[in-house]
């Protein structure tokens, strides 16, 4: 697990920032979220780095965040606990949140990066919207998400495809051969719910402004499938202009903001306006 918090802001203090926190993909290192930490400095956040092992990822594969999660069931976590790959996500999403509430931003927003960063974003997003140990629900401004969600189609072959890009050949052999060992019946049936969670959001979170950024020729994350959850969180949502989206040409998985920085950037900065003004709209009527 990585926890890494990144600013280079010199004319305020960490806390009067906002922070964004970004959800790395599977395989992803601090030092590939650093253009992002650059940008996000630029537009004045704070940036909070949170990157799921890969072994975590392939149990996300088959277990994910229910409505039978306690209280009880959180406490304090501590950084160097050596915490089983199989509940990594939970314990990064507690880490995530009591940093949120320690460190007391005036917003924040979770920019996530492929499935990896999906599966931690349903643990954020569970823990905010159902447990109340964390009082967060109206400092969440916005979602951002990069080359995500990718529909898998309730198989493991585009999660072994993904794998082939992380560490070395006996690393990637044994999480080749756990990805394998899955029931494929648990994955199919943790598949749906996985997409039906990201198509038909209602724990709460459903009408905090989204924006999709993504590829016309991901091989990971299908242009197809993606359009169509696009469209349709448009027509769940009330306001369709909450829904965000920017298709480019040509840009590999997660490979956006390098191909595209100037367009990338436009994109974001224009959403946090929008995200911060509909927040302002928002509260004015309460």
């Amino acid at each position: 697990m990585v926890n890494i918090i990144t600013s280079t802001c010199r004319s305020t203090t960490r806390n009067e920032r906002p922070i964004v926190i970004l959800a790395g993909w599977l395989g992803c290192h601090s030092k590939n979220l650093q253009r992002y930490v650059q940008m996000y400095d630029r537009l004045g956040y704070t940036s909070l780095i949170r990157i799921a092992s890969p072994a975590s990822v392939i149990h996300a594969m088959i277990n994910g965040p229910t409505t039978t999660d306690t209280d009880n069931d959180i406490g304090d976590v501590d950084d160097n606990d050596d915490n089983s790959s199989s509940s990594e996500m939970k314990h990064i999403a507690i880490n995530t949140l009591q940093h949120i509430q320690q460190v007391q931003p005036p917003h924040f927003i979770v920019h996530i990066f492929s499935n990896n960063g999906c599966f931690l974003w349903e643990w954020i997003r569970h823990m905010i919207f159902h447990q109340s140990s964390y009082n967060l629900q109206n400092k969440l401004l916005g979602i951002i998400f990069d080359s995500a969600p990718a529909y898998f189609h309730g198989k493991v072959d585009g999660l072994q495809s993904a794998l082939e890009y992380v560490g070395d050949k006996e690393q990637r052999d044994k999480l080749i051969k756990l990805a394998r060992s899955l029931d494929a019946n648990r994955v199919k049936c943790r598949h749906n719910e996985f997409w039906n969670g990201l198509c038909n959001d209602t724990y709460g979170s459903e009408n905090i402004p989204q924006l999709y950024l993504y590829s016309d020729c991901d091989k990971l994350a299908n242009v197809k499938y993606l359009e169509e959850l696009i469209a349709y969180r448009r027509q769940q949502m009330s306001g369709k202009e909450r829904v965000w989206s920017r298709k480019f040409v040509g840009s590999s998985h997660c490979g956006h903001l390098k191909k595209y920085p100037a367009e990338y950037e436009e994109s974001v900065g224009n959403f946090l306006e929008f995200c911060t003004a509909a927040n302002g709209f928002r509260r004015s009527r309460l």
